[in-house]
């Protein structure tokens, strides 16, 4: 499952959470393994790893779809989707390829790549223009909110059985409190890296990004059900190197497909991706 907040990470070599460095070819993590380079690598400058989304995507130590292959390194995860482990979570949701150049660079700097399968969210501010609830509807809000405020417990519970249980598997933990501890962990992790490179704390930095999300469309057939939601993501802060690497375009906004799938009597999440 890929990550609506999480955008495409470029093919190169990055770190594998072991002490070296492990090639991405684009789409998924090869067996080309290298020892860690003299300097800083380039793309390690730029604030964004996963792929997240995130665990989960096998993308990632496990192929969770994050954490996942081989233990499987995930696909690095994208702008707007929520991370999830696996898609080298930058900072934020193991999110969809963006569209468009301006969508792009916002999406390199709102997940960048602090460590193989980390999945962090640059969002401080999420306004749910939507009824919240049991629907399909507010399922979906619930869980991008989630996912926006790193309370990673929450959008694991509201998963579907297979989407939570290939997290907690791509964690190695056992539920969805042991796949929430570990996120924390990598969280801390890439904190340490941004305070060493820019000076700033994640916070500092999280602080200059407001997402909003509006339920455009909500189609239900028996279990099954399709929440289609805009997103806009703004960069507010003054952050020099925020603005060299967005190049001026400070607003990305994008369409969210959230599926659902109804187990037990509850509707679950079974997918969110971006259009």
């Amino acid at each position: 499952m890929s990550d609506p907040n999480q955008p495409t990470v470029p093919a190169g070599w990055y770190p594998d959470g072991q002490g070296g460095q492990r090639w991405w070819d684009g789409t998924q993590w090869t067996e080309h393994t290298q020892p860690p380079a003299a300097g800083p690598a380039a793309d390690a400058t730029v604030i964004a790893p996963r792929p997240p989304q995130q665990f989960g995507q096998p993308q990632q130590f496990g192929q969770p779809q994050q954490f996942g292959q081989p233990q499987q390194f995930g696909q690095p995860q994208q702008f707007g989707q929520p991370q999830q482990f696996g898609q080298p979570q930058q900072l934020g949701w193991t999110p969809p390829p963006s569209r468009g150049g301006g969508g792009k660079k916002l999406g390199l700097v709102l997940g960048g790549v602090a460590a193989a399968f980390v999945v962090l969210l640059l969002v401080v501010v999420v306004l749910v223009k939507a009824v919240g609830g049991g629907g399909p509807e507010g399922v979906a809000t619930d869980y991008l909110e989630a996912r926006a405020d790193g309370d990673h417990e929450e959008y694991c519970e509201l998963s579907s059985e297979d989407e939570r249980q290939s997290l907690i598997d791509a964690a190695d933990a056992s539920d969805c409190g042991g796949f929430a501890d570990a996120q924390a962990k990598d969280e801390e992790d890439a904190t340490k890296q941004y305070e060493e490179e820019y000076g700033l704390s994640l916070d500092d930095i999280r602080a200059d990004f407001d997402y909003e999300y509006e339920v455009k469309d909500v189609e239900e057939d028996g279990d099954e059900a399709s929440v289609e939601v805009r997103q806009t993501a703004e960069f507010t802060g003054d952050q020099e190197f925020v603005d060299d690497v967005l190049d001026g375009d400070r607003t990305d906004e994008r369409t969210l497909t959230v599926k659902l799938v109804k187990e037990d009597g509850d509707w679950k999440v079974a997918d969110a991706d971006s259009d």
